[in-house]
């Protein structure tokens, strides 16, 4: 708590009472303080080995922030930078921003919720560009998001120690060929990387503020939209075609965000990205989650042919 002298704050108390969203292990340690002005703050403990991408990600969400985005941008410290040093420790604060619980999976029947999630892509596309002009680029250490390389690096892994489980994944590998041929020459913005509603804090049905950063870049323009399909399926494959899913495209669509060339690659977008959510699991060992993601692979890539023509009635085109 006293670190918040860092920022030319005075300390009052540990909020540990208060639950934080978003992931734990995007970081050391984090804890809700509060200060003598009764705000309340997210306190975090970076790696060391993350400051530099940390001060992007702050240059970032701070350009964010300028541009009327719901964000909780880190607070800079006397030099400007967003990562203080202290104790042989780095740390970043940036404001909390209290929210209710989303409901699961509910929430995937939830129309308004979908609309307010498109709004912010929306405004997340729009404002990309003015992001890049004022020079907040990634490390010219950084090599660009690479799913084909990265899909290529998890299969080598269950080549070598899961073979059941890449013989599993055989059909759904096979039916992201296409979008892996093309992954290079995809239009890219600025993206969030990790966007769904679990990283969202939601007040009401609206979005308070969108959370975890630390993922953003230069990437695919839908593959944020992408992403967020994808939990949906994993709550309910159904609920693609219903509820927030569609009212999602649709305010894509109205905001001149869903190009139908963008179009005819989500299905195998949606697809692909669960690969990152099957890697999670591995990483756990969760055999209860890796089997539930390989029927979901299953079935997204049995649904692959009438997944394009179900959005385009629901998106009336």
């Amino acid at each position: 708590m006293a670190r918040l002298f860092l920022w030319g704050l005075e300390p009052k108390r540990n909020r540990p009472d208060i639950p934080l969203e978003g992931s734990p292990e995007r970081s050391e340690a984090r804890l809700a303080v509060e200060d003598a002005c009764e705000r309340l703050w997210v306190l975090e403990r970076i790696p060391s080995a993350c400051v530099e991408r940390r001060e992007r990600i702050g240059s970032i969400v701070d350009g964010l922030a300028r541009s009327g985005l719901p964000v909780p941008a880190y607070l800079p410290g006397p030099d400007g930078g967003y990562v203080l040093h202290a104790d042989g420790r780095c740390w970043q604060l940036s404001p909390f921003v209290p929210g209710v619980p989303l409901p699961q999976p509910e929430y995937v029947d939830d129309p308004e919720r979908g609309h307010a999630l498109g709004r912010f892509l929306a405004d997340l596309r729009a404002a990309g560009p003015e992001i890049a002009a004022h020079g907040v680029q990634g490390s010219r250490h950084e090599q660009p998001f690479s799913l084909p390389d990265y899909a290529a690096s998890l299969l080598a892994t269950l080549d070598a120690h899961q073979p059941d489980t890449r013989r599993a994944l055989a059909p759904a590998v096979d039916a992201m060929a296409p979008l892996f041929e093309s992954w290079a020459e995809l239009p890219r913005t600025l993206c969030h990387g990790d966007f769904h509603p679990c990283n969202v804090i939601w007040r009401g049905r609206g979005v308070a503020s969108v959370i975890d950063w630390e993922f953003t870049g230069q990437r695919p323009r839908l593959l944020d939209a992408a992403n967020c399909l994808g939990c949906v399926a994993a709550e309910d494959p159904r609920a693609l075609v219903r509820g927030l899913a569609p009212a999602l495209l649709r305010t894509l669509r109205d905001a001149g965000c869903l190009a139908a060339a963008d179009l005819a690659l989500l299905p195998g977008l949606v697809l692909a990205l669960r690969l990152g959510w099957l890697s999670e699991w591995l990483r756990r060992n969760d055999r209860k989650m890796i089997d539930m993601e390989i029927r979901l692979l299953r079935l997204l890539t049995n649904s692959l042919d009438t997944l394009l023509p179900a959005w385009k009635t629901v998106l009336g085109s």
